[in-house]
């Protein structure tokens, strides 16, 4: 993990210029804070999003985290390390970056605005190869980014909920069904959800 680390630190700067590129080929200021309705959104507490944004490293402890729960353990199908997020107004800037983006070598598109995930959130997650390294591009409209903050509690808590085999998932999906299920054994229910993983 910290020789992946490395090379990730060391392709940072490439990354950053080539989407500040990118970004900018598609009319796009990088340097821009990100609107929607006259006020900036917010990314922290004090540091609102830009056009581009490119986010320090994922931290070791969430590359463990999510090497754990996602691929057994295997570091090395962390694919977003080296991350980013492009916010446009609208669909005419949303297309024109995804135009830009083909230049890159796009090694894979998750399309989320056509099947958004079970928070309702929406965006594309392009995953761009730099020497060797996969990197994560994520595309957002600003509107639904102004409303990413309100929900994003709900994505960190059940991302790791929900991460896990198949069979571990379902079990907890299933748990999940029973707490709305009017005939379900309150003791039962409570006792299989103090044993569950």
């Amino acid at each position: 993990l910290d020789f992946l680390r490395s090379r990730c630190e060391a392709i940072l700067p490439l990354f950053k210029q080539k989407l500040a590129h990118i970004t900018q080929a598609a009319g796009l200021d990088p340097n821009k804070v990100a609107t929607w309705q006259g006020k900036d959104i917010m990314l922290t507490f004090d540091v609102p999003y830009t056009s581009l944004t490119v986010a320090p490293l994922k931290s070791k402890a969430r590359c463990i985290e999510k090497a754990e729960n996602e691929y057994e353990g295997d570091v090395s199908r962390i694919i977003d390390i080296v991350r980013a997020s492009i916010v446009v107004e609208n669909e005419n800037q949303l297309i024109a970056v995804a135009k830009a983006l083909e230049d890159a070598k796009v090694v894979r598109l998750k399309n989320r605005f056509k099947e958004p995930p079970f928070t309702g959130y929406s965006d594309a997650l392009y995953n761009i190869e730099i020497e060797g390294i996969i990197c994560e591009v994520q595309l957002h409209i600003s509107a639904i980014v102004a409303h990413k903050e309100e929900n994003h509690k709900y994505y960190v808590y059940f991302r790791s909920f929900f991460a896990g085999n198949f069979g571990a998932c379902k079990a907890r999906i299933d748990m999940l069904e029973k707490c709305v299920d009017p005939d379900a054994d309150l003791q039962q229910m409570l006792a299989k959800i103090l044993t569950s993983e």
